[in-house]
């Protein structure tokens, strides 16, 4: 059984995708809710949207209303990156649905969801050379609040450019529409 079911829907603008659940996000059931996480308020600061962490899964569809969308990689086991069985990462499920959805860019939040779904062992923040099908891929500084030192040297840079990213494509569809 999944911890967090995933938010997807087709064409969205962007898919953030972490390693899996914290602990505090398995318990109330919703993504991004551990303390100290800043998911909420980067998006907040990305998409306009009110600065409010939800309190359940069904709060958590509100990004759905602005194009985004949330997934993990390990559906079963929740904690830090250290404490997860690397043998429960589902990359080639998450690779599917990917192909399936096609999200205009993929954002890992943290450099070790991006080891397992790029098959690479050095990755660097920022948008990557390759591509998964048609979806962009950028890997950004985890939000989580235990990866503070990262955070502090490159996370406001990083996740500034999503944002940019973000509004980059928002333009481009709404020209699509109106053209």
């Amino acid at each position: 059984m999944h911890i967090l079911e995933d938010i997807l829907a087709h064409n969205l603008a962007i898919v953030f995708c972490g390693s899996a659940a914290s602990r505090k996000s398995a318990e109330r059931g919703c993504y991004y809710c551990g303390p100290g996480n800043k998911f909420w308020p980067q998006f907040s600061l990305i998409t306009g949207a009110e600065n409010k962490i939800p309190r359940s899964i069904e709060d958590c569809r509100i990004v759905l209303e602005y194009g985004i969308g949330l997934t993990d990689l390990n559906k079963t086991e929740s904690g830090s990156d250290r404490s997860l069985t690397k043998k429960q990462y589902e990359t080639e499920s998450f690779l599917q649905k990917m192909l399936e959805y096609t999200p205009r860019c993929i954002v890992f939040n943290g450099k070790e969801a991006a080891r397992h779904a790029l098959k690479r062992r050095e990755i660097k923040y920022g948008l990557q050379s390759g591509m998964i099908g048609e979806s962009s891929v950028f890997v950004a500084p985890s939000t989580s609040g235990l990866s503070a030192k990262d955070w502090k040297s490159h996370g406001e840079e990083c996740w500034g450019r999503i944002g940019e990213i973000y509004t980059e494509i928002q333009v481009r569809e709404s020209q699509k529409y109106n053209d």
